[in-house]
């Protein structure tokens, strides 16, 4: 008969149940009807077995679980206390396997919260509930992996009362790369004890994002072709290079317009892409669309992806139909089955 149980240590709460799983399997020909028990000892005085009985095919696994509770007023303890739970025949009570693990008493996690993004760019909700009958002294700290930027928690501590919730508001400034590709981050929010620097955090919560390069490739690559066949001209005009390097008065420069941000909030309803292709980049295209749609009553936006932190604008990015200001998900899924029939691609991005 082989019985497995948890690896590691379990930990119980003073006068809160902890139900600890327990395989058994049969690896005989034969049936076994088991009655499962707890050794004598300290743990066996808070266990109760669920079910206490089992019958098991040959080669069959069931699982039962040990329900461990402590009185309430038993004291936290970090020393670790054995119990072994036994199998036994139910008909002969001959031993049929045994099993060993470690389990200790310690103080419940006080807290219980959640990370939830604002509209505000890089903006968050922690969200946190103090469920238990102790008070929790928090202590609040957030950092960005990998650390390019800053992040500030508003306000870094709260002292939670029992059966009380409060809100803690985390802003991002992620560091943007000069060039190259777009470089993925995590914000990393963790909650402790306000007094006990070393005990493990009760919480944490990661949100992630990625930031978008100050100077996009292809705008590099066009600065750079530009200024090749302006060198190129200047060489033809100056034949062939004689007095290239002469002062002859100042010349009109050509700058490449500036692509003005735009805010796109989550979660939107994609409805069409068009790539930047073609003499226009693809905008009549998607205009076009954008006045097909608009004229059958359907609410939608069209941005350039390059100006949004939002959107994709991998392959020099792409013209977006698309909706947003939703609620939620649900109201942004209510939208694009409204306009299913006009706009078959609809589909929620969150």
């Amino acid at each position: 008969m082989e019985l497995t149980l948890p690896d590691e240590p379990v930990a119980l709460a003073p006068g809160v149940p902890t139900r600890v799983p327990v395989q058994l399997r049969n690896p005989y020909a034969q049936p076994l009807d088991l009655r499962i028990f707890l050794a004598r000892g300290r743990a066996a005085a808070w266990a109760t077995v669920d079910p206490p009985a089992v019958s098991l095919a040959p080669g069959q696994t069931v699982e039962v679980a040990v329900v461990l509770q402590t009185p309430p007023e038993q004291p936290p303890s970090s020393s670790l206390v054995p119990f072994t739970v036994h199998a036994e025949e139910a008909s002969t009570g001959e031993p049929a396997g045994y099993a060993t693990a470690l389990l200790k008493v310690a103080l419940p996690v006080p807290v219980t919260g959640s990370l939830v993004a604002r509209r505000e760019k890089h903006t968050y909700d922690l969200w946190l509930a103090n469920d238990t009958q102790r008070a929790a002294p928090l202590r609040i700290t957030a950092q960005l992996d990998p650390p390019s930027g800053s992040a500030r928690v508003e306000p870094d501590a709260v002292l939670l009362e029992p059966g009380m919730k409060a809100q803690v508001t985390v802003r991002a400034k992620p560091g943007r790369p000069i060039t190259g590709q777009p470089r993925s981050w995590a914000l990393v929010v963790k909650v402790s004890d306000v007094y006990d620097a070393e005990r493990e955090p009760y919480l944490t919560q990661v949100a992630t994002g990625r930031s978008k390069p100050v100077v996009r490739a292809f705008v590099l690559a066009t600065v750079a072709a530009l200024v090749c066949v302006a060198a190129a001209a200047a060489i033809a005009l100056n034949g062939g290079g004689k007095g290239l390097f002469s002062f002859r008065g100042k010349n009109a420069a050509t700058t490449q317009p500036a692509v003005t941000p735009v805010t796109v909030g989550r979660p939107y309803a994609l409805i069409e892409v068009f790539p930047h292709k073609g003499a226009d980049g693809g905008k009549a295209a998607a205009q076009a669309e954008q006045q097909k749609l608009a004229a059958q009553g359907m609410p939608l936006r069209l941005i350039d992806s390059l100006s949004s932190d939002v959107l994709a604008d991998e392959q020099g990015g792409f013209w977006v139909l698309l909706q947003d200001g939703f609620q939620g998900t649900a109201q942004a899924d209510a939208y694009c089955a409204q306009w299913r029939t006009v706009a078959p691609k609809c589909q929620v991005t969150s």
